[in-house]
Order: structure tokens, then C-alpha cells, then sequence
């Protein structure tokens, strides 16, 4: 089992670490049942950069790089985008070949040498070098920008042999002259404790790298685990706003930000804007026809409601941050209506009645319970609605479906 480098020391606050990447737009695509509008992902990418996020992936299908163009166009031509963010292309050594075809078929050579492209699964027919020739001919179609996805299945510890595995894919990079590498936690099993011993260790022997953590939400430790990458040592930081991406998600940009404004922590690429990036967040449940999420942390829609009632223990201690209140059955209480009244400017002989306060209480505490009543209702039609419009997502036996309808087409066509 690994352990940390001898002298080792996390940090927690005041610092800076280089940037912030966003993997919304790749896996957000990825994961979207029903796809996702090309302008509607421009606009998100427009919200995303202005909210200081500078390091964006923004496709790996073999249709994007007609849409990487136009998210170039769109910063270059356009000037939409801030000068500052830069774009990243995701291919694997499994699909490069139409990858590459559509890369050099769509892209002006000024675009290719400005574009990243990061490789993935380099250890895909290692004997025969094809990372080292994919890097061959990515270069010679202009690409000068590249990075490398190192993809692992952690445990809840990492080994010396996982360890070792990545040494020698990262030596693999070293030669070819990719510093900067995403390590990803692919099924979304580490946890913290480990992502920091992983960290420290990377960041020790490898000094020339700069590395960020591909932090999956599969256990609910994608934010815990790329803030933990931070702490010990990583130079850059990776997410999705809302925690988009493939099954549970990734970590929670927003909530990354918040936590980098609470302990001083700096991005040298540009300063984050935790309002913007929450927009962005609830943008991207339109973009990708994903069920509002009312209670995400940081970007919630009703994230910032507080019960004005009893449960109210942030007030009680004092906590000073920006709420809307409201009032359900548990937090009525006479003291807390008269409270209310009081502040809202109400005759304090008025309120010195006890039978008036009772009364207020009582027509409340009715038009709660009619409000419940209906909601109920109202919920258990809307969660049927929404489990209804995921029920025909493409699955795997429409392949073998459409495959039939081919085959028969032809069949016919030979018989005519």
C-alpha cells in the first residue's frame, strides 16, 4: 500500500494552484439521453467561461469537431469567449482513426495548433506503439497541443502496483513530451484518504507534470476527492457545474469555488465567480434535459430557502449569509409569528394578544395543510412525468433493431 513521501505537508488555504477545468460539455453530451442543442451548449460554455473557468473539454464524439470549430469561431470571430479560456478534444487509442479524419477535415491549421487534444487509453497495443504514433500524427496534421487521460479502477487503497502502472504510462508521456495529464478516477471508488497519498506521490516524483484528479461521484466523493487532490499538491482542478457528468457525476464546480473563496485559495488563470458558475449550473439542466435539482449544494434553486422556524440553527449561531425564509408546519410556532410581525413593523399592543396570535397560528396552520394536500397530489403526477421521459432512452437492442431493418433493405433490394 502506498504511503506519503517523508516530509510531506498538505495545505489548506492561502494558495494558488493554476486553473480550473470543466468537463460539462464532454460528459454532459455523453450522458444526455436525448443529445443535446449545439447553441444551447454554446450558450452554457459562454456562461461557464465568464464565470472564470478557463480549461474547457468540449467533445469526443465524431460529429464535435464541428462543434469545436464553432465554439472557436465563436471566441475568435465572435469574441464571446474570454480570451483567456482555452479548448480541449477528447479521443481514445480505441476510436483515434475517424477522430483524427475529422479533425484535419474540419479544423483551419490555425485552429488545430490552438485546440488541445487529449489522448486516452495509451496502454491500447503498447507492443506496437500506437500512443507514440497516434502523438505522431496528431503532430502532423498541426496539433501542437497535447495532453494525456490516464484512465485506473482504484480501490478504496492504491497499491504499489497501480502506482507503478502509472509511472510507466506517465514515463510513456514524459518521452513524448506531455507534462500535463488528467488522472482519472474511472469508476469513482477512491476516497479521500487515498487520493491524498496518490497525490503527494505523483506530484514528488514527477515535478515537471502538472496533473488534475478526474473525480467521479459514484460513492458521493467527486468534490472531497478532487479538493483532497488540491490539498496535497495538484496544480489544477476538474468538475462539471451542477456535478455533470457520466453516471453520478463529477465534482461540483460551484461548490469547489465556494470552498476556494472560504480558504483563500487562488486560480492564477482567472478568479472564479461562485454566483456565475451556480447560473451556470441550473443552465445546465436545460441544456441537457436534466430534473431541476432545488436542493444542490451552492446551486440549488431553493438551496438558499431557511425555515424561519425553530429549525432555523444557522440564525441561532449566528451565521450571516444572503436567505429567503418561509415557513412550513414543523417551524409554526406563536413565538416565532409574533417574532415575524414584530419585525415587520406591527402594533406591539396588537401583538401583546395572545387570542389574536392563536388565531393567526390557526389560519396558517390550515392553509398548510390544504397547500400539503394538493402538492401531494401535484408531486406524485410530476415524478410520474418525469420517470416517463427517461423511458425511451436508446438501448443497446436498437442497434441489433436498426441492424435488422438494414439487413432486410438489402435483402429486398437483391431480390428486385
Amino acid at each position: 500500500m502506498l504511503s506519503f513521501p517523508p516530509g510531506h505537508r498538505p495545505r489548506y488555504r492561502d494558495f494558488e494552484i493554476r486553473a480550473v477545468s470543466d468537463e460539462t460539455i464532454r460528459e454532459g453530451c455523453e450522458r444526455a439521453p436525448y443529445g443535446a442543442d449545439d447553441r444551447q451548449k454554446l450558450r452554457l460554455i459562454e456562461a461557464v467561461t465568464a464565470a472564470g473557468v478557463t480549461d474547457i473539454d468540449v467533445g469526443s464524439g465524431i460529429t464535435e469537431p464541428g462543434f469545436v470549430r464553432s465554439v472557436l469561431d465563436d471566441k475568435f470571430l465572435l469574441g464571446r469567449i474570454p480570451e483567456a479560456a482555452q479548448f480541449s478534444f477528447n479521443l481514445t487509442l480505441k476510436t483515434w482513426e475517424p477522430l483524427v479524419a475529422e479533425l484535419e477535415r474540419r479544423m483551419p491549421k490555425e485552429y488545430l495548433a490552438e485546440l488541445y487534444v487529449s489522448v486516452g487509453m495509451i496502454e491500447i497495443d503498447s507492443r506496437n506503439r500506437l500512443f507514440e504514433r497516434v502523438v505522431e500524427r496528431l503532430r502532423s496534421i498541426g496539433v501542437t497541443k497535447l495532453r494525456s487521460s490516464l484512465l485506473n479502477a482504484f480501490g478504496i487503497t492504491v497499491d504499489e502496483d497501480k502506482y507503478d502502472h502509472l509511472s510507466r504510462q506517465l514515463e510513456r508521456c514524459r518521452q513524448q513530451g506531455i507534462t500535463l495529464v488528467r488522472i482519472n478516477d474511472s469508476v469513482g471508488t477512491l476516497i479521500p484518504d487515498s487520493t491524498a497519498v496518490l497525490a503527494a506521490n505523483l506530484v514528488r516524483d514527477n515535478p515537471e507534470f502538472t496533473f488534475y484528479l478526474h473525480g467521479h461521484n459514484d460513492r458521493g466523493l467527486g468534490t472531497a476527492n478532487s479538493l483532497t487532490s488540491v490539498f496535497h499538491g495538484f496544480q489544477m482542478i476538474e468538475g462539471g457545474v451542477a456535478g455533470v457528468g457520466n453516471r453520478a457525476g463529477l465534482a461540483e464546480l460551484e461548490v469547489i469555488a465556494a470552498t476556494f473563496a472560504d480558504n483563500n485559495i487562488g486560480v492564477a488563470a482567472a478568479p472564479l465567480d461562485v454566483d456565475k458558475l451556480g447560473a451556470a449550473a441550473r443552465l445546465s439542466e436545460e441544456v441537457f434535459l436534466t430534473a431541476p435539482d432545488p436542493y444542490r449544494a451552492v446551486s440549488g434553486f431553493l438551496v438558499r430557502n431557511e425555515n424561519a422556524g425553530i429549525v432555523n440553527v444557522p440564525d441561532y449561531l449566528g451565521v450571516s449569509r444572503g436567505v429567503d425564509y418561509f415557513l412550513n408546519r414543523i417551524g409554526l410556532f406563536p413565538a416565532y409569528i409574533r417574532q415575524i410581525l414584530a419585525e415587520g413593523g406591527m402594533d406591539s399592543q396588537i401583538l401583546a394578544d395572545d387570542a389574536f396570535i392563536e388565531d393567526v397560528y390557526a389560519r396558517l396552520a390550515t392553509h398548510m395543510d390544504r397547500l400539503f394536500e394538493r402538492k401531494q397530489a401535484e408531486f406524485t403526477r410530476l415524478s410520474g412525468q418525469i420517470r416517463s421521459f427517461y423511458d425511451e432512452i436508446v438501448r443497446l437492442d436498437e442497434v441489433y433493431t436498426c441492424a435488422l431493418e438494414a439487413l432486410r433493405e438489402r435483402t429486398q433490394e437483391l431480390v428486385s
